[in-house]
């Protein structure tokens, strides 16, 4: 009898809608610099759109910043957008900027910390007041791959009582997979996997002109532990650089099909990164429900 077909896969992006959530963070990083700044929110959000419009202007130049490196963009990772914001005020390139810089630094150490408390208290008012943002059709492609012999594992940065909870509510059970073998149980979760996590070799691979650093050593651990056959995320400096490098180099443990979501910021640069060599994404995944088309491509390719 063959072996179950490992997955694995992102959570927020994959299978979630994320825009109410990013939307509730970008809420409360302008509420809180409004309050901080002694302001209405009505009365920043002009100049907070502009610092969103600058960012934007400049994807390469901004996005999720591990000490002093890019960990991923703004254009392919919209939840980085408010960080990327926050960057901006730092920098203080404006009277508006620096003023704002000032306010936040009478109350958080760095602008950063300011930031983390946003998302912090943000996401988890969040989780504490929906059952679960699942994107349409999500429970039906998981009941599917789950009768159809394949092991899902989550590698998410989120907490893992988010997935845990959120799939719960519709009769699933994931296990923490840091406490259980690969292959155990069929539905397991990483919570704060760390994708973000840059090593120290620097190594980076060009994707249609767009350097990607692909040492992440977190995330490595849990690749070289799970073995995945398909791996399929919705950014790609996140979830598909490192894997893909992994591939480009031979390695066994690397993933057979690797796939990105195509989001409505989904960047062009990202797209132009699909092609049949092993350094190329394989597959455009149009929404979480082409799944199970996916896995019998890949069945059907099996050597």
């Amino acid at each position: 009898m063959a072996s179950p077909l490992a997955f694995l896969t992102d959570f927020d992006g994959v299978w979630t809608n994320p825009w109410r959530e990013l939307q509730a963070v970008h809420t409360t990083v302008r509420d809180e610099l409004a309050r901080l700044a002694g302001m209405s929110p009505d009365e920043l959000q002009g100049a907070y759109d502009s610092f969103r419009a600058a960012v934007l202007a400049s994807p390469d130049q901004h996005g999720w910043k591990i000490e002093g490196r890019l960990s991923s963009y703004v254009d392919e990772d919209y939840f980085a957008v408010p960080t990327s914001i926050g960057q901006y005020i730092d920098q203080a390139p404006c009277k508006t900027t620096g003023s704002l810089k000032e306010a936040v630094l009478r109350d958080f150490g760095s602008v950063l910390e300011f930031l983390d408390y946003c998302y912090h208290d943000t996401c988890a008012r969040f989780r504490a007041e929906v059952d679960h943002d699942l994107t349409e059709g999500a429970e039906r492609v998981l009941q599917w791959l789950c009768s159809n012999d394949v092991h899902v594992v989550f590698a998410t940065n989120a907490p893992a009582e988010k997935i845990v909870g959120w799939f719960a509510h519709h009769g699933f059970g994931v296990a923490d997979a840091a406490t259980t073998e690969p292959g155990e149980v069929p539905l397991r979760v990483y919570g704060r996997a760390g994708k973000q996590w840059l090593g120290d070799s620097h190594q980076v691979m060009d994707f249609a002109g767009r350097e990607v650093h692909v040492d992440r050593p977190q995330y490595r651990a849990i690749i070289e532990r799970e073995n995945p056959d398909l791996l399929v995320g919705d950014v790609l400096s996140l979830d598909l650089a490192m894997p893909l490098a992994m591939r480009a180099a031979g390695e066994a443990v690397a993933p057979r099909g690797i796939g990105i979501m195509h989001l409505p910021h989904t960047p062009d640069w990202v797209l132009e990164s699909v092609g049949p060599r092993p350094q190329d994404i394989d597959f455009i995944v149009p929404h979480v429900t082409a799944l199970p088309r996916l896995v019998n491509r890949l069945r059907e390719s099996a050597p």
